[in-house]
């Protein structure tokens, strides 16, 4: 119960503004007068993805610097050697992710249309290929 009357909006300010960032309410707040009014705010679902994704990238970033020595996966391979046509270089981009080598396979079962997840998987031949 006290984490509605929790002054969450001041602490998130007070935090963004000790840390040298601008206030992210206020911007979100521009953001919304932007575009044409609409009925439906922002899909928490897409912003708390978002921010997981950039997080990762955020952590990704760190790591994949300074140990370019290790051995990755093939797209950090390809993103990270100059000689490669995929070469992304770093200084465009905050966080590092995958964004060259995306292989997005999507399988929906046939008499459905409902995308089949692990639980409730059922055999390959229901599978459209």
């Amino acid at each position: 119960m006290w984490l509605k009357w929790f002054p969450w909006r001041l602490i998130v300010r007070h935090l963004a503004r000790s840390h040298g960032f601008i206030d992210p309410l206020a911007l979100l707040a521009r953001v919304r007068r932007f575009a044409k009014p609409a009925e439906v705010a922002e899909p928490m679902e897409l912003l708390r993805a978002g921010m997981v994704f950039h997080a990762r990238g955020l952590i990704n970033s760190r790591v994949i610097q300074h140990n370019l020595d290790w051995v990755w996966p093939y797209w950090i391979e390809r993103q990270f050697d100059p000689r490669d046509p995929s070469f992304i270089p770093r200084a465009f981009s905050l966080t590092h992710v995958n964004l060259t080598h995306r292989n997005w396979t999507g399988a929906r079962l046939a008499e459905s249309g409902r995308i089949p997840y692990r639980r409730s998987a059922r055999p390959a031949d229901a599978l459209v290929r």
